[in-house]
């Protein structure tokens, strides 16, 4: 079970990652698209060319982030499943909270296999005196067998 929860809280904390990294690549983006869309709103004496200047710019920018914005926008609807109602784009997701949660089970887990550790030694410990114990009972109880020297029964 801790082992899930570590695992979930690794991909929360990747995820949380991305969003606050990649924020301004995708910030830059939407200001330049939305340059371009006021620019054709406003219409006017070379307000197509000036339009798609501004369109290329804006798709330029876009082919150079890619990656970025791409890890931010799979992050953001990343996040918005996992914190539903919480989400909010102003904010950044708990990623210290996450971040402690997280330590605090590795620290869990590693006492967890290291009591594992002693009590397997332990067992086999008491495993090989139960042996030694049945095998020390089953020589007592054992009938001594005849044996033939040269053919005579003793």
């Amino acid at each position: 079970m801790q082992n899930r929860r570590i695992a979930t809280l690794d991909e929360h904390i990747q995820h949380s990652g991305n969003y606050k990294g990649y924020r301004k690549q995708k910030a830059q983006y939407e200001k330049l698209y939305a340059q371009y869309t006021a620019i054709k709103k406003a219409g006017g004496f070379g307000a197509e060319r000036k339009a798609q200047k501004a369109l290329n710019a804006a798709n330029e920018y876009y082919e150079d982030n890619r990656m970025e914005i791409t890890l931010y926008e799979a992050a953001e609807k990343y996040l918005r499943g996992v914190l539903q109602e919480h989400f909010d784009p102003k904010k950044l997701p708990p990623i210290t909270k996450w971040q402690t949660e997280r330590e605090k089970l590795t620290t869990d887990r590693k006492q967890l296999d290291v009591d594992y550790s002693k009590l397997r030694t332990e067992t086999a410990a008491v495993e090989k005196i139960k042996r030694s114990v049945d095998d020390i009972l089953h020589e007592e109880t054992r009938v001594p067998q005849r044996t033939r020297k040269h053919d005579i029964e003793h």
